[in-house]
């Protein structure tokens, strides 16, 4: 028995280049769309960084006023919130809440000031110089990503007069 070596062939070349091609497209169609999803990845992180960083001065620059200046919602309008803090630049439709309340008494009395489109604005303003600390809280609010979604950040610091090191 005699067996040929030469086989037809034909058509099978063309199917396997069709076959080859769409894995191809399928594989190079995944890779745009990883591609595009670690782009939003990326984006994220630094839009929450920026934030992070927009809280971060915000507090210190609470820490570094004395006593009577954390405690006057006017100071803190005029010199606090009037300006950009480093970093909110980054962040679209950047909105800043900051609550300061009585910490350890019975007082329920707050500070209360806003800033929406670089106008600060004071929503209540409570006598809060007689208390021993206080308890601020800070929010921003941002348009971010992906999909153009609201994401909040906040921070929370206890303040007390005279600093930590006095009793």
């Amino acid at each position: 028995m005699i067996l040929t070596k030469n086989r037809s062939q034909s058509g099978q070349t063309i199917v396997e280049a069709m076959i080859a091609a769409s894995i191809s497209a399928l594989y190079l169609a995944s890779l745009f769309t990883m591609n595009a999803s670690s782009m939003d990845t990326i984006r994220m992180a630094r839009q929450s960084a920026c934030a992070s960083q927009v809280l971060q001065q915000r507090i210190e620059s609470l820490r570094i006023a004395n006593w009577h200046q954390v405690t006057d919602a006017n100071w803190l309008q005029t010199n606090l919130l009037n300006a950009d803090a480093p970093g909110a630049g980054q962040l679209k439709s950047l909105n800043e809440t900051l609550l300061i309340a009585a910490y350890g008494s019975g007082t329920t009395d707050t500070i209360q000031l806003t800033r929406s489109g670089g106008v600060a604005s004071i929503v209540n303003n409570a006598a809060l110089l007689t208390e021993n600390a206080i308890k601020v809280t800070w929010t921003v609010n941002y348009i971010g990503s992906p999909n153009g979604r609201s994401t909040s950040r906040q921070t929370v610091a206890i303040l007390a007069k005279g600093g930590v090191a006095k009793w």
